[in-house]
């Protein structure tokens, strides 16, 4: 049985706390046999070092802790009057960790009690030395040093992550400009391109007709390839339009402006333009428009746009049904067809649905896309808002 990732990653972590624990216990009790020339230590002494260096095993997770251990092994320590000197290291180290694992007011906050503790202990409780001034003096090199360590580890460890950061920005951003490169170089010259063609069919179609109405012969030209050819140009040129202002700014190494495009009121020219190639397209709203927020009004029309390139493209459909209610606290889109239906197989869920789905999603809402019961096909997405929406 595989260990999960986290544990994996826990247990050297574990293991170095506790080695590092058991080696500054080992040198603190092998420096302290003979630290004063008249008082040896005995058995207690080394037991109270290495209960004070074990508090530091759970420094990494329990800064508190291991702060508040230590000093209260080495305050137990040398209330028992035992051979002074490298027993001030270990809380010298948890004071060290305290002030690289929590935020600067919380550290000034606990040194500044810990300064008065140990002063008033140095000189009230031991008496080694009587005045006061110089225990204050004491403290705050002992535990000045130690949190200054602290604090330079970890804003060297932030820079360090900081410089990373900004190398994968830049990683990024590189590869932005490449795939906008590629995204205008091929999509914008197809598009382009179906733009031009049908900008010269409705010259040569107009040629044509004006040229047998010179004749005198009526139009043989049905105004509805003419109507289809103007719909394919203007919705050409208006995509190209978009991708180019999408993509310039990723090709000059800076985010695009992503600003929600469409609303509830763009969508009957939306439901005109696929009415104009063919297909029957009933448009209901209910409720009050203007109270939709931006960005859910442009998630609906995306989700309306994208299920009527669904029905024209796979579907097969004559007839499609557009449903929007715009009530006080959601708004609900319904589309529904009267194509083949049938489920959708999961490797055939194309970016359509996939991108529909995670922008309802994104807005707190709930969407669905599935085979209707009377037949054909139904879309429905529900999204919530309130007028602090935008």
């Amino acid at each position: 049985m595989t260990s999960p990732p986290a544990a994996r990653t826990r247990l050297p972590a574990l293991a170095f706390d506790i080695g590092l624990a058991v080696l500054l216990g080992v040198l603190t009790s092998g420096t302290t046999i003979g630290a004063t020339a008249d008082h040896h230590p005995g058995p207690l002494a080394f037991v109270l070092i290495g209960a004070t260096a074990a508090f530091l095993a759970v420094r990494r997770h329990w800064p508190e802790i291991a702060l508040a251990g230590s000093l209260a092994g080495l305050y137990a320590y040398l209330y028992l009057g035992l051979p002074e000197g490298p027993i001030y290291m270990l809380p010298a180290f948890a004071v060290f960790f305290y002030a690289f694992a929590r935020p600067l007011k919380t550290v000034l906050t606990v040194l500044a009690v810990l300064f008065v503790v140990n002063t008033a202990f140095q000189t009230f409780a031991i008496n080694d030395i009587p005045d006061l001034w110089v225990n204050a003096s004491i403290t705050f090199v002992w535990l000045g040093i130690a949190a200054a360590g602290g604090r330079i580890v970890r804003e060297a460890r932030h820079a360090r992550a900081r410089e990373r950061e900004a190398e994968r920005e830049r990683y990024r951003a590189d590869e932005r400009v490449e795939m906008a490169r590629e995204i205008h170089d091929v999509v914008g010259h197809s598009l382009a391109v179906v733009s031009m063609n049908a900008g010269v069919a409705l010259h040569v179609l107009e040629k044509h007709r004006l040229q047998k109405r010179g004749r005198g012969e009526g139009a043989a030209v049905p105004p509805e390839v003419v109507e289809n050819l103007q719909a394919i140009r203007d919705a050409s040129t208006r995509a190209l339009q978009d991708l180019r202002a999408t993509l310039a700014p990723l090709r000059q190494g800076r985010q695009p402006d992503l600003r929600p495009t469409g609303a509830i009121a763009d969508i009957p020219s939306l439901v005109d333009s696929v009415r104009t190639g063919g297909l029957q397209v009933e448009y209901t709203v209910a409720g009050e428009p203007g109270l939709v927020p931006t960005n859910i009004a442009a998630t609906a029309y995306r989700v309306v746009q994208e299920s009527l390139t669904n029905v024209i493209r796979h579907a097969e459909a004559t007839k499609a049904t557009v449903r929007i209610d715009c009530g006080p606290t959601h708004i609900r889109i319904l589309v529904e067809d009267d194509g083949r239906g049938g489920p959708v197989a999961p490797d055939r869920i194309g970016q359509g649905v996939t991108g529909m789905t995670e922008r309802v999603e994104t807005s707190g809402g709930t969407f669905s896309a599935a085979p209707a019961r009377g037949g054909g096909f139904a879309v429905e997405a529900d999204m919530p808002y309130t007028r602090s929406a935008d």
